[in-house]
């Protein structure tokens, strides 16, 4: 029996021709991509093979050449020949033993005619080559008369913009994500520690449907720890020692992988009756996520103007500008992040960016206000369409209530 395929081939094929267009306007001879044991990342994008279903291991790479003319060919560690073959519509496949040898990928594109040749890899922002650092090295050494050129905007450029096969597979991960909060959060009970939260997400997220849980993405802050460290959003834990008390809020940002595409979006719960002022600043920050969605996230506008109306929205709601000075002044925050292969990814809207929102941009729209020793915070994730957004996740419903049933 054939081995199903998560993308077919006209899909894959598109994003290779969509990158040769690039590719023929950056004068890049050849596109080289990489993956691992840990992610596949822009290796499975192109490829359609996920080599993550053996071991973490960063140290023994995939790497997929796409010439700008002529057939791709895969250089894989030898015991994801067979699978890489079974996922892949990409014929020639080369298979190394390990430990992987920068110099022997090298002699290969030498053999192959790239001796000379412009070679775009994944050097710039929020990208990385996914082999050791020295195995880097021997294979730029071993070809001295090739150029190695940076691809990253190329490489988002394509990433950025979700097809319709992608946007199911985000769509369903936001789902599991969904019913992974409604139920953690209604099996909490006072006195549960960070850890007693950590592992009922981590329960929730398989019973949701997770085959591959994210546990790193399970972050838990309890009002208790930001009591106790004097810090209203340290980003440690779990922790067993703080314990969710009478009033404490938690905050839980979590997320699951379908196919390798994320859904990701945080809420918060509350022990007991929450205070009006925790009510009244859990709502706001609410209502800002709302109104950026329906009136702000519209193709064409550039982050700069969605980022004004954003911080517009807070205003008016009587909070200041030094509550949200890590988005007005420089460093500059973003207040959405995109999702798709990784959990946050480009493009970022930030307050110094003119970059233009486009259709088929998958963003987690997200804010935080710090008030009252507490980090208040909401976020869904979204697709932009051709007149405004359409929500993956299932809409905030308030501060859950810790103890009651669901």
């Amino acid at each position: 029996m054939d081995t199903p395929r998560v993308f077919d081939e006209a899909e894959l094929r598109g994003r290779a021709e969509r990158a040769r267009t690039l590719m023929d306007e950056r004068g890049i001879d050849a596109l080289l991509v990489t993956g691992d044991f840990s992610a596949g990342l822009n290796y499975y994008y192109f490829s359609g093979h996920q080599p993550r279903d053996y071991q973490l291991n960063y140290s023994r790479p995939h790497c997929m050449v796409l010439p700008r003319e002529g057939e791709p060919f895969l250089y894989v560690y030898n015991v994801n020949e067979d699978n890489a073959r079974d996922q892949s519509w990409v014929k020639e496949i080369v298979a190394y033993n390990p430990p992987f040898d920068g110099a022997a990928l090298a002699a290969e594109l030498e053999r192959r005619g790239f001796g000379r040749a412009r070679i775009g890899a994944e050097l710039g922002t929020d990208q990385r080559v996914a082999m050791p650092a020295a195995a880097y090295a021997a294979l730029v050494a071993g070809l001295p008369g090739a150029t190695f050129v940076d691809a990253g905007d190329l490489l988002w450029q394509l990433r950025m913009r979700k097809s319709d096969a992608e946007l199911a597979y985000i769509r369903a991960a936001d789902h599991i994500n969904g019913e992974a909060h409604r139920l953690a959060m209604a099996r909490l009970r006072p006195g549960d520690s960070e850890v007693d939260v950590a592992r009922a997400y981590g329960m929730a997220l398989v019973e949701a449907g997770a085959v591959r849980p994210p546990y790193g993405q399970i972050l838990i802050v309890s009002e208790a720890k930001s009591r106790a460290l004097g810090h209203r959003s340290r980003m440690l834990g779990p922790l067993e020692q703080f314990r969710l008390g009478d009033g404490d809020l938690l905050f839980v940002d979590s997320g699951a992988v379908v196919e390798g595409y994320w859904g990701e979006f945080n809420r918060m719960g509350v022990v007991g009756e929450p205070s009006p002022a925790k009510v009244r600043h859990h709502d706001a920050i609410r209502e800002i996520i709302r109104r950026s969605i329906d009136e702000a996230l519209v193709p064409g506008r550039t982050f700069r103007e969605i980022l004004q109306d954003m911080v517009g929205f807070a205003l008016e709601l009587g909070y200041t500008r030094e509550h949200l000075a890590q988005y007005v002044g420089p460093p500059y925050f973003h207040l959405c992040h995109g999702i798709g292969l990784t959990s946050s990814e480009p493009p970022f809207v930030r307050m110094d960016s003119d970059e233009v929102l486009a259709e088929g941009m998958v963003l987690s729209v997200e804010a935080y206000l710090r008030e009252d020793g507490v980090t208040f915070g909401s976020e869904e994730d979204v697709v932009i369409t051709a007149d405004g957004c359409e929500v993956f996740s299932a809409t905030d419903p308030g501060l859950f209530r810790i103890g009651e049933s669901a």
